[in-house]
């Protein structure tokens, strides 16, 4: 019996270390998503706007999938500015950074200087006009 309750532990202890090395939180396959730096400004001098500035990068860049109809798996629309700002909550700035597969938009990174602009929009608050 003293041999049996000793073995059971063994057993539960190396099950215990098996699950929590298997619940390692890292995927190596996707990158991960860091919270912005609200301080970082790649532009001071410089208010940036949503209608003087951004807009023309979602007409360009996002509205063929982020429309009505939704198209190719876009979750939301980005028609206008209060639906850009749900896509800004929803995490649309950290994908417009992403080196990593969720990355938006999915044909491929945007050129860094427009990144800029939406980093320097993000800086100055996301405002709109």
């Amino acid at each position: 019996m003293k041999n049996l309750k000793k073995s059971c532990r063994i057993i539960l202890l190396l099950l215990l270390t098996i699950l929590s090395l298997n619940c390692s939180s890292s995927d190596e396959s996707a990158e991960p998503l860091t919270p912005t730096n609200p301080n970082t400004n790649p532009n001071p001098s410089k208010i940036t706007t949503y209608n003087a500035d951004v807009k023309s990068i979602i007409d360009n860049q996002c509205i063929s999938c982020h429309t009505i109809p939704l198209a190719e798996g876009a979750p939301f629309a980005m028609r206008n500015y209060a639906e850009t700002i749900n896509g800004v909550n929803r995490d649309l700035v950290l994908r417009v950074k992403s080196n990593g597969v969720n990355v938006m938009p999915p044909a491929g990174r945007l050129p860094q200087a427009t990144i800029d602009i939406i980093l320097d929009w993000e800086a100055d608050g996301f405002k709109e006009k």
